[in-house]
């Protein structure tokens, strides 16, 4: 199963732009497989590959330091725990992300050793983890979460149920766990689409190699325990779509139609996203009532935006619905800064 993941992922890749690996955040993967076969590897993928090892060069020592300092389980979530499933560890991350038995404890033991608390500290008030941490001498954040991020309305699984069943990690730092593979496919799952349903080719694939070898019975009934059905059964059927030869699905060509051809979401896009990504999520009657959400958000302005800033955005996107989203959003801050300033 590995290697043939491997093999589709590349194929998804060859014949995607630049831009649009990079979207999906594959781009350190892009340059290993290209590399490997003596294909030319574009500058922007090479330096993303460039960024990837030298993460996983840090997050070791990180990791040691941090349990040295700390009391009680550390659980190793996502990161270099998924990276290291990669071939040459070819994905990038930022931070090392712990599931711990007491995070406030964790987080003071850090603060005490030179850690220093960093990002608005108003976004983490009622947050899934606390305030991310800088090391005095490694470039990666740390984030002590109390609970798996899970989709609003849903409560996350017990933290102590992950805890017992979590299994050495692959990193190798002797007192760092991580979830079973079970555990650790669906809280990405269930992350990924807290923050943004099929968004990325890479949420995919992290859950792809995670769940290898997985049972889908277990995967398939903890999904069901822990209030996530829907989403585990489009996040797999999408994986079977793209990277296991199987049938095409609905999202894949309508709201997340982008995964396929690896580009950047549009405007347009995100729009479908946003109106329809319920009815894979929710049973029906709820995901009727979840619309109104998505009507707030499409016809009313943003918190802090002015109705001239929404009337002119909701302008743009109809004269440019293919346009990316990154583009997209730059657009918007810009109109922004300019009335601001005015």
């Amino acid at each position: 199963m590995t290697a043939a993941l491997w093999r589709a992922v590349d194929e998804l890749l060859d014949g995607a732009e630049v831009a649009g690996i990079r979207a999906n955040k594959l781009g350190a993967l892009a340059a290993r497989l290209r590399r490997h076969t003596g294909r030319p590897v574009p500058p922007a993928l090479a330096a993303d590959e460039r960024g990837a090892a030298v993460a996983v060069v840090m997050a070791r020592p990180l990791l040691e330091h941090i349990r040295s300092l700390c009391d009680g389980p550390l659980v190793l979530v996502k990161g270099p725990e998924v990276a290291r499933l990669y071939p040459g560890s070819a994905r990038t991350f930022g931070d090392v992300d712990l599931l711990a038995g007491d995070a406030h404890a964790a987080q003071r033991a850090l603060l005490a050793a030179g850690y220093v608390e960093v990002d608005d500290p108003e976004r983490f008030l009622d947050h899934h983890h606390l305030r991310p941490l800088r090391s005095p001498t490694v470039g990666l954040k740390v984030e002590f979460h109390t609970a798996p991020l899970w989709p609003p309305g849903r409560h996350p699984p017990p933290l102590q149920e992950i805890l017992d069943r979590s299994v050495v990690a692959g990193v190798d730092v002797e007192g760092i766990s991580t979830p079973d593979p079970v555990h650790h496919a669906l809280i990405l799952a269930a992350h990924a689409w807290s923050h943004d349903p099929l968004q990325t080719l890479r949420d995919l694939v992290d859950i792809a190699a995670v769940s290898a070898g997985c049972s889908e019975a277990e995967l398939a009934q903890t999904a069901e325990a822990w209030g996530i059905p829907k989403i585990w059964r489009t996040t797999r059927a999408a994986i079977g779509a793209l990277l296991e030869g199987g049938s095409t699905t609905v999202p894949l060509r309508t709201w997340a139609r982008h995964l396929r051809p690896v580009r950047e979401r549009t405007v347009l896009d995100n729009h479908l996203m946003r109106w329809f990504h319920v009815f894979w999520e929710l049973p029906p009657r709820a995901a009727a009532g979840d619309l109104r959400a998505a009507f707030r958000m499409t016809l009313l302005p943003a918190p802090g935006e002015a109705w001239r800033e929404k009337l002119a955005r909701t302008g743009h996107s109809f004269r440019h619905p293919g346009e990316p989203m990154s583009t997209h959003l730059t657009w918007s801050h810009e109109v922004h800064r300019r009335r601001t300033r005015s």
